[in-house]
């Protein structure tokens, strides 16, 4: 494990572990923003991250790359997505978009507890509370940290 980001591996392998799939596969990279500017405009992106940005640019990343990726200005203002072809999967869609809405500067890295936070919530809500629940199993069998605060529900979750 990293120094700076000593989650990051046990996070990509309990995320194959829970949806080894993917989830939903995206035909076109178009499909791809659309659906992220659905998610960062919607009501429940709003109430769930009120800190995140609702601007992000999202762009193509060649076959050749070897990862997806996604930053937030210094400002939090506004986020940039970087998604691989060949990664058009909501797994890795859903990874990139906490990476935007996670809180900024978490002494816990890159894919820290603010991090998994976010990525739950993501998954709760767009894989369904099953594919949550194998994540939640996952990551706490490798030892990820998770932050089990409860959130007051809102209307797009009761």
């Amino acid at each position: 494990m990293g120094g700076e980001d000593p989650y990051r591996e046990l996070v990509y392998q309990s995320e194959g572990e829970a949806m080894p799939s993917g989830g939903r596969k995206f035909t076109r990279f178009t499909q791809v923003n659309d659906f992220i500017d659905s998610v960062i405009v919607s009501p429940w992106w709003e109430s769930m991250f009120p800190d995140a940005p609702i601007e992000v640019t999202v762009m193509r990343r060649s076959r050749g790359a070897t990862f997806s990726a996604a930053t937030v200005d210094v400002a939090g203002e506004a986020g940039a997505i970087w998604i691989r072809d060949g990664s058009w999967d909501l797994v890795t869609v859903l990874h990139e978009l906490a990476h935007v809405a996670a809180e900024r500067d978490d002494p816990t890295g890159p894919h820290g507890s603010a991090f998994i936070d976010a990525l739950g919530e993501l998954w709760r809500h767009y894989l369904g509370f099953h594919a949550f629940g194998a994540l939640q199993s996952a990551l706490e069998a490798h030892g990820v940290p998770l932050r089990r605060e409860r959130r007051p529900p809102t209307s797009d979750t009761v």
